[in-house]
């Protein structure tokens, strides 16, 4: 059976620690140092907004509403759209190098980890589907300024037409990252406020609280939860885990250098 490496980063940690953790993973791989696929689990310990790598600031976010509602900003390594981060949140890494299960094609990598993803939110009499195609209206698909849960991508979760499993990728050398956020619960206004939108995004985004509750079960504890996500993750890949501690990763000198040195910097955050 194949093995992968598993880290449950119990330790909430900023915004930009775990930014810097993501990419310290993903350069570990791309030099051979860590020789199969990671899934990391990881929560935050502050509300934070994480802008796409591509996005212009000073359309997608309110600065004022951010102090306001006490939420972080952050940029990160991947593309898309911005993400309210929050403490009742589940966010997932899978880091891999560009081989058997995956490839450079980046669709077949977010189908493939999309089917674990909808493994995970399959609930047997109210079920959410792994997108197929993108379903949201012109006007809402061309706005790159909108949160990315305004959008349905090709490969992740929806239940009944809003989204519940956003993710976004960065294509490195040999080796890619893929993260996303699967929210326990949404906190739409604040996304609204906070990132200037007129957009209602409660037509546009659900939950992991709002998916069980319509299959009349309650939401299970988190930790039940992180043992779900990664089982499916197993049976999925068919792939048994040991975790990435044996190997003496993540470097947390290393997590802070990268912290300090980018995804900690104005200059970083603020640069488009």
């Amino acid at each position: 059976m194949t093995t992968w490496y598993l880290l449950r980063d119990l330790k909430p940690r900023p915004g930009a620690e775990n930014m810097a953790v993501d990419r310290h993973l993903l350069e570990l791989t791309e030099q051979g140092l860590v020789d199969a696929p990671v899934l990391r689990l990881y929560a935050w310990s502050t509300p934070t907004l994480s802008l796409g790598y591509h996005q212009q600031w000073r359309r997608t976010v309110d600065k004022e509403a951010l102090t306001r509602h006490g939420v972080d900003l952050v940029r990160r390594w991947t593309g898309g759209r911005g993400v309210l981060h929050d403490f009742d949140e589940i966010t997932y890494a899978v880091i891999a190098k560009m081989a058997a299960p995956f490839s450079t094609r980046l669709k077949q990598n977010y189908r493939l980890i999309g089917e674990a993803l909808e493994d995970f939110t399959r609930l047997d009499t109210s079920p959410a589907t792994l997108v197929r195609d993108g379903e949201r209206p012109e006007e809402v698909r061309r706005n790159r300024h909108l949160p990315c849960f305004a959008s349905l991508g090709e490969s992740e979760i929806e239940k009944g037409g809003r989204k519940l499993i956003g993710s976004s990728q960065k294509l490195g050398r040999n080796a890619f990252l893929q993260h996303g956020s699967i929210p326990l619960v949404h906190r739409t206004r604040v996304l609204e406020e906070i990132t200037g939108t007129q957009v209602q995004m409660e037509g546009y985004m659900t939950s992991l609280e709002e998916h069980y509750a319509a299959a009349d079960l309650p939401l299970p504890p988190r930790a039940a939860l992180l043992d779900r996500l990664s089982t499916c993750f197993a049976r999925r890949f068919g792939i048994s885990f040991r975790p990435i501690s044996e190997l003496g990763y993540p470097d947390e000198a290393e997590v802070a250098r990268i912290t300090d040195a980018c995804f900690g910097q104005d200059e970083w955050t603020f640069r488009k």
